[in-house]
């Protein structure tokens, strides 16, 4: 299960595969390139905005929930959704930097 995708996304990028190696003076050239020098700031991303939250405990994650009583006697008790004193994560640095999204340098391996 699950191989017919793995076999799609094989077949696009095998579609996409060069057999020549670039040469250094065409790295070169690209780097040079006015997009690139045009860019502003550092190509890599060191932090991310966390998608998680604390809540009056401390504890972290995307959501609370609290169980609340049934109103009549013999109701099931039901699950509420907490979205008052909450506090967002804030930035989250990456273990490993990434490229900015707006990098204009198109990258490949052989």
């Amino acid at each position: 299960m699950g191989q017919t995708g793995s076999r799609v996304a094989n077949k696009i990028a095998n579609s996409f595969s060069f057999s020549e190696n670039a040469s250094e003076d065409y790295i070169m050239d690209v780097a040079d390139t006015a997009a690139v020098a045009s860019f502003k700031g550092t190509p890599f991303v060191f932090t991310r905005r966390g998608s998680m939250y604390f809540d009056e405990d401390g504890d972290l994650a995307h959501e609370f929930y609290e169980e609340v009583a049934p109103k009549r006697k013999g109701g099931k008790r039901k699950m509420k959704k907490i979205v008052k004193n909450l506090k967002p994560q804030g930035e989250v640095k990456y273990q490993v930097p990434r490229l900015h999204v707006d990098f204009p340098i198109i990258l490949f391996s052989n």
